[in-house]
């Protein structure tokens, strides 16, 4: 497989993409990792949406489960209860119809099935007034007194049959259990041969009996299990339970006492989205006690949580992967695109410097050819004495022109010599304490001669007391002459020339050739200074240079140490600046203590 860089950069036959691909698989790399956050946001929120009801259902169907046990538990040990009492009133019926009751026998009997019910505290009987007859704890019994205060046998509930019920109440007596504990009475009638009530058998049940079957049941470190009454009175709970028996529930709900047995109901108990507990109730039978089990959200969603917790790490990371995967493919695109556009600005920089060469060409032949034919036409017509023999004035006039023809031709080799020597790094550099006031006087002196010819005047200001600058003279005098060849060269018959010097204190030292030709268009202003590079190519024309007059001055003042600032405005003039930094101006203090 290639690598992507490559399989970026190159095509299937070697060319380079284009700006319209590289944009494709930009939108492509921004779109993949859009779509995969999407993806993986919505894969895990349906994911832990999927565990989360995963759970609930689990717990729901837990606590239902465990409602059952309960049901199973406390309607067996009421059951056998019943079924032992049952038992009892009928022996207690038995010895009464035949005038044989022993209230000796019937303590024995009754403690014998006391051993036979480990839920129940104490048996006894007594008469349809509630008075003890027999009792399986004490033996023999008070009959002077009612048998076990606390117990509202007026207030008993009827749950079929011969078989009652009574409320909780908490122990006072110190014959028949332990004292201050809760119970739970149920009784059975005694009826005789001709229906009549004659009696009832008691039974009382230790509440603690449920509450240490709950301590056994799984729910949960923080679940809970509960017996109640029908009013939502605690009758016994699991050890976790915060309220004491026979108090009610908080914020209780009656439930009706017409309530059948069924599927247990569930409650769900949230925060926000979260469960944060899960009750199922049941009934017991026709007995007035329901049963009701509690599972906290901390205990059953532990695992979903986990989940939770891994899944905000792990997507997190793998989105932050994704992201960084395209931006290094974005990058690597940007990467191709910089490239591409430096291959394109130095494929239109060839193109340029190319024209510019056969521009320069095509002007060199015409530079050359000019004054060559000159030479060559005056030369042969002195040589072939076309005028006679004798001096003519006409020959002088010849001469004039084969030597200023010469002069042109060496002008122009000696502007293509500076610009070798300096494009080869051997150009000598001399430095020295130039005068700037001098240099522009000697170079105003070399040009006057053109400027006359054109009718154009020059003016200088020169500030007087101008630091000496440290370089090489001809260097500076050559830059002034070519900026000034150049300013006469565009502007029009009769303008005038400024050349004017400025000096900042502490900052630098400018010369500047200020004229008002026809100006230079911003797209070439940022270009001046390449070689053969024209600066007005529409005012230009055959005979005006060789296009390296700019160049050379950029160079020789960067050689200097300083540099070449062009200001133009088409229509209004050039100002060209040359200007020479504080480092390499020599101030009078330097002078006069390095003569010292």
């Amino acid at each position: 497989m290639k690598p992507l860089s490559a399989s970026l950069t190159v095509g299937e036959r070697g060319h380079k993409p284009s700006t319209s691909s590289l944009q494709r698989v930009r939108i492509a790399t921004i779109l993949l990792v859009s779509s995969f956050t999407a993806v993986v946001l919505l894969a895990t929120s349906f994911n832990l949406y999927r565990q989360y009801n995963a759970a609930m259902e689990n717990t729901v169907r837990a606590a239902r489960n465990t409602v059952r046990t309960i049901e199973s538990h406390a309607s067996q040990t009421l059951g056998e209860t019943y079924r032992i009492m049952e038992g009892i009133a009928d022996v207690y019926e038995h010895e009464r119809a035949a005038g044989t009751v022993s209230e000796e026998y019937l303590h024995k009997l009754m403690a014998e099935k006391l051993a036979l019910a480990p839920a129940v505290r104490a048996f006894f009987i007594s008469d349809a007034n509630f008075v003890g007859i027999a009792g399986s704890r004490t033996y023999p019994v008070d009959i002077s007194r009612v048998y076990l205060t606390g117990i509202s046998f007026e207030a008993m509930t009827d749950v079929g049959g011969d078989m009652v019920i009574g409320d909780i109440y908490r122990n006072q007596t110190q014959t028949t259990t332990v004292p201050g504990a809760w119970l739970l009475p149920v009784g059975v009638k005694i009826r005789d041969a001709d229906n009549a009530l004659i009696g009832y058998v008691f039974g009382l049940i230790g509440v603690e009996f449920f509450a240490d079957y709950y301590a056994g049941l799984d729910v949960g470190p923080h679940g809970r299990a509960f017996l109640w009454t029908m009013d939502d009175r605690l009758v016994a709970g699991s050890p976790n339970v915060q309220f004491p028996t026979g108090t009610h529930r908080p914020n209780r709900v009656n439930l009706p006492k017409t309530w059948v047995p069924g599927p247990a109901q569930v409650v769900t108990i949230g925060e926000g989205l979260l469960a944060r507990e899960i009750i199922a109730r049941g009934k017991l039978l026709e007995l007035p006690l329901t049963t009701s089990v509690s599972l906290d959200g901390e205990d059953f969603l532990i695992g979903w949580r986990n989940a939770r917790a891994m899944t905000m790490l792990m997507v997190p990371l793998i989105i932050t992967m994704m992201v960084l995967f395209g931006i290094i493919i974005l990058r690597q695109v940007r990467r191709i695109e910089l490239n591409e556009a430096a291959l394109q600005q130095a494929k239109a920089a060839a193109e340029e410097a190319n024209d510019a060469k056969s521009r320069f060409l095509a002007h060199m032949s015409h530079e050359f050819r000019t004054p060559l034919n000159a030479i060559m036409g005056f030369s042969e017509i002195i040589k072939n004495k076309v005028l006679g023999d004798a001096i003519s004035p006409a020959y002088t006039s010849y001469a004039d022109h084969i030597h200023r023809s010469g002069e042109h031709l060496l002008h122009i080799v000696n502007d293509i010599l500076d610009m070798a020597k300096i494009e080869s790094g051997v150009q000598p550099l001399t430095r020295e304490a130039i005068d700037m006031t001098g240099v522009v006087a000697a170079a105003t002196s070399f040009v006057e001669g053109l400027a006359s010819q054109r009718g154009i005047k020059l003016r200088v200001t020169a500030t007087s007391d101008l630091p000496l600058v440290s370089g090489d003279q001809r260097f500076c005098r050559q830059v002034v002459i070519n900026l000034l060849s150049n300013a006469i060269k565009f502007s029009p018959a009769g303008a005038d020339i400024t050349v004017a010097t400025r000096y900042v204190p502490g900052r630098f030292l400018d010369v500047r050739v200020i004229d008002r030709g026809p100006g230079i268009e911003p797209a070439l202003l940022k270009r001046l200074g390449e070689p053969f590079l024209q600066g007005n190519p529409s005012v230009s024309h055959i005979g005006q240079g060789t296009g390296l007059g700019l160049s050379i001055c950029k160079r020789y003042m960067a050689l200097l140490g300083g540099e070449l600032l062009i200001d133009s405005t088409v229509g209004s003039g050039t100002t060209a600046t040359i200007r020479f930094p504080e480092p390499l101006l020599i101030i009078a203090s330097k002078r006069s203590t390095a003569a010292e």
